[in-house]
């Protein structure tokens, strides 16, 4: 008994030696695979954590936010008051909560010296103590208070204007008007997304009740906010439609599609995650396989003096359990903070998380670790087939049957470098998979983004938000006026002299406008309050349509798929819209797309009698000059006009675009950072890769250096077949980038109502310079590593069985 426990203690000291020599002996190998380990825990940890709040983001805001099932806003005083008796008769209708608020324009926002702010749509102001829906700051904080004297505002109005928190703003509405201190930035589930891009002002209720006490507001401005708890939505879609004044109506799952934009950057942060993944599995999978398979000596050696197979398996499971329970300890603490980081972009206007804390990232991390002893278990099966004397020869028998690659040296003139870096890759594409499998996802993925973010900067989608024309005007004054007060032959009478103060100033133009109206529509015996565009000075048969013809006469219409869907009504059907002087049954003649209210939208004849007092929204006003101008000369003009008109927001078609979709700047922001990132992956797995090509090569590197290779045509030769695999992948990334780009985000528009896209494809981008900056990256990295080389002598040979 003494004798076996004597030799277990021997035993248990003698594989203790054995990994402490393997960890100082292979250090190098064994840092690049802590550190695989350690990324691949990050990665995996703060993915799935990411893909599980993304997945229930919006559902999630929108409970914290108490926001229910439906929402309706209306406009004007005559529409006040009366809701609640229409929704106490709804039967479908579980609950309801109103505020009241006051509308406005960027025009009743100002800097203290007077110069204007930016507002995208229509400012909407409330006492923060009737608010039925719950705020949050930007530590996500539930905020129900603020000071008299001061104001919280929603969205990136502080940001975009150059303000900070403590500045003051002067707000002027009818004839009252108010400095009020910026106490800070809130979260507003309902109008915070960038699509609604409304902005929403929270005041103290004294200050409320001063702007409310004045009879111009009252009379012209006020507005409800209405949030419905149903369980039937159609049913109420049709109960809701005789409450007077609608602006706006939205379905809980319409509100989550206004964070489309939000999300689309949240779904590309998630596919980054599930790429950083799969790379760090592919590494770490030829990292232990090659480390395992670098010590096929000791293997032999341990076999020959009698040790079993599963003690020496074990051995090496002991190994990687200690550095991947390091790795996973540390990654799963790096994992928070990445996370974060990555999400950062998203949870901006949204309040982003899940009800499970760091329980996912402390599954994954456990998980992680279990897949790599996987690894290492798997890995280690060769032990059982292997000999003593097939260890000592490193695991090859010397014999082979098959040609390696078509190229022959005698019949060749490259160089010897070149000539061998391609025979390389040639004869054992499987040894180079991983370099190829790592650099095409990052690559392909990086080019998708780039390809998405010129679109967006692109005059490619103007037919989603209208007609193509020469410059865009944003005055949301003059608008917020003829929604009010005006009717439409004032607003064409505006518009026409409008053309003429820009014509007279050298700049012959017509002047036009998309109008939206909210109208009752009676489909299949139910009614819904469905918003209809119609134009002046654009004829309706200028709109681009994807099936049939545009309307021809006033009982002639065209709707979107989303409203086809809704009211059952195909090309050719009937449907009964009641304009408020008559009804009229309307044909539907044709399809077509648009991102304006989400894609649900009805587009009438210009001769539909339409009344300015169903108003819902005004766009912008539309130029295009009769001259025809170069695209110098618009932009010229651009600059004239603003100074004309006093106005900042005039733009080209491109502009208009960006301004629209209002989410190109953060996406270029996580363009960037999966640039980064991509480049970060390359450098390691580069690095990785060709040390453990250098440590396996080491006999046939000093035998090159022994028949006289110089050091240059060997670091040539080390650093050209890095190069050449990931210029393979950087043309097979660029070549699939187009159809996936289309296969993945073509989805994603069709959410916000565009069925068919035309993507912007920058060849310079895509075939030239995201290329060219992955490739210059690997050419660097294994040049760096490959001067390692340097310390191999020629005297190395002798270790060559």
């Amino acid at each position: 008994m003494l004798q076996c426990n004597h030799n277990d203690k021997r035993s248990k000291e003698m594989y203790l030696n054995i990994l402490k020599k393997d960890l100082k002996r292979k250090k190098t190998m064994n840092m690049i695979l802590l550190v695989f380990i350690i990324l691949a825990t990050m990665f995996v940890a703060s993915g799935l954590n990411n893909v599980f709040t993304v997945m229930n983001g919006t559902d999630y805001y929108l409970d914290k936010a108490e926001i229910g099932d439906f929402v309706v806003i209306t406009m004007g005083n005559e529409s006040t008051g009366y809701a609640d008796g229409i929704l106490d008769k709804a039967d479908c209708v579980n609950g309801y909560k109103i505020e009241t608020c006051i509308f406005g324009s960027q025009d009743s926002v100002s800097h203290l010296d007077g110069a204007e702010v930016e507002t995208k749509n229509t400012a909407m102001f409330q006492s923060i103590s009737d608010a039925k829906l719950k705020f949050f700051n930007t530590a996500n904080k539930s905020v129900s208070a603020v000071n008299q004297g001061e104001v919280l505002i929603t969205g990136k109005f502080i940001e975009n204007n150059g303000f900070k928190v403590g500045d003051y703003i002067r707000i002027k509405l009818g004839d009252v008007e108010k400095e009020l201190k910026i106490a800070g930035k809130v979260k507003d589930a309902f109008l915070g997304s960038d699509f609604m891009g409304n902005t929403r002002f929270l005041l103290n209720q004294a200050d409320y009740d001063t702007f409310l006490a004045d009879e111009m507001i009252n009379a012209h401005y006020l507005g409800e906010v209405i949030y419905i708890e149903t369980d039937d939505v159609k049913a109420t879609t049709s109960a809701i439609a005789d409450i007077p004044g609608i602006a706006f109506t939205g379905t809980r799952d319409t509100l989550k599609m206004c964070y489309v934009m939000e999300m689309i950057v949240a779904f590309i942060i998630l596919i980054l995650s599930v790429c950083l993944i799969i790379v760090s599995f592919v590494v770490l999978r030829f990292s232990i396989g090659f480390t395992i398979a670098e010590e096929y000596r000791e293997i032999g050696v341990m076999k020959a003096i009698g040790i079993k197979n599963h003690k020496i398996r074990g051995l090496y499971i002991v190994k990687y359990l200690m550095m991947s329970v390091i790795g996973g300890i540390i990654g799963f603490f790096a994992s928070i903070p990445f996370g974060n980081m990555l999400i950062m972009s998203v949870s901006e206007n949204m309040v982003l998380g899940n009800d499970v804390g760091f329980l996912i990232n402390i599954i994954s991390a456990v998980g992680t670790v279990i897949i790599i002893l996987l690894f290492a278990y798997g890995c280690t099966s060769k032990v059982k087939k292997l000999t003593p004397i097939d260890a000592i020869r490193s695991g090859q028998t010397g014999e082979r049957f098959g040609k390696k690659s078509f190229l022959r040296i005698g019949k060749t003139s490259l160089k010897p470098s070149v000539y061998m870096a391609l025979n390389d890759v040639l004869s054992a594409p499987k040894r180079f998979m991983t370099i190829i499998i790592s650099f095409f996802l990052c690559t392909l993925f990086v080019l998708m983004l780039v390809n998405t973010v010129a679109t967006m900067k692109s005059p490619n989608l103007i037919t989603t938000f209208g007609t193509e024309s020469n410059l865009y005007i944003n005055d949301v004054d003059g608008v917020m006026k003829f929604m009010n007060t005006g009717d439409k032959e004032s607003l064409s009478d505006g518009l026409n002299n409008l053309s003429d103060k820009i014509s007279d100033d050298g700049m012959p133009c017509n002047v036009s406008v998309d109008i939206q109206y909210k109208y009752k529509v009676i489909a299949m015996g139910n009614e819904y309050a469905v918003s209809c565009a119609q134009s002046l000075n654009i004829p309706v048969g200028e709109y681009d349509y994807l099936e049939g013809s545009a309307p021809q006469n006033r009982n002639e219409i065209a709707v979107t798929p989303k409203i086809s869907e809704m009211l059952g009504a195909e090309i050719g059907d009937t449907v009964t819209i009641d304009f408020g002087t008559e009804k009229i049954d309307c044909i539907v003649t044709a399809y077509f797309q648009t991102m304006n209210n989400l894609g649900e939208l009805i587009r009438l004849h210009d001769g539909a009698p339409t009344d300015m007092s169903c108003v819902s929204s005004i766009r912008q006003y539309q130029v295009d000059f009769t001259d025809n101008p170069s695209e110098s000369e618009i932009e010229s003009r651009k600059e004239k006009i603003k100074e004309l008109l006093d106005v900042e927001d005039v733009m080209n078609a491109t502009e208009y675009c960006i301004d629209c979709v209002s989410v190109v700047p953060t996406m270029e922001a996580v363009q960037v950072l999966l640039l980064a990132i991509t480049i970060v992956v390359v450098i390691l797995v580069t690095v990785l890769v060709e040390r453990s090509f250098i440590s396996d090569e080491k006999s046939q590197t000093a035998l090159l250096k022994a028949i006289g290779f110089q050091y240059g045509t060997i670091i040539s030769w080390n650093t050209l077949r890095f190069g050449i695999v990931a210029l393979a992948a950087a043309i097979l990334a660029a070549a699939a980038s187009i159809p996936m780009t289309e296969l993945c985000i073509t989805p994603i528009y069709g959410m916000m109502g565009a069925t068919k896209i035309k993507f912007n494809i920058d060849p310079l981008q895509i075939f030239l310079i995201y290329p060219t900056i992955i490739f210059t990256v690997t050419i660097i990295s294994a040049f760096l590593t490959s001067l390692y080389t340097r310390k191999i002598k020629s005297s190395d040979t002798a270790n060559i069985e």
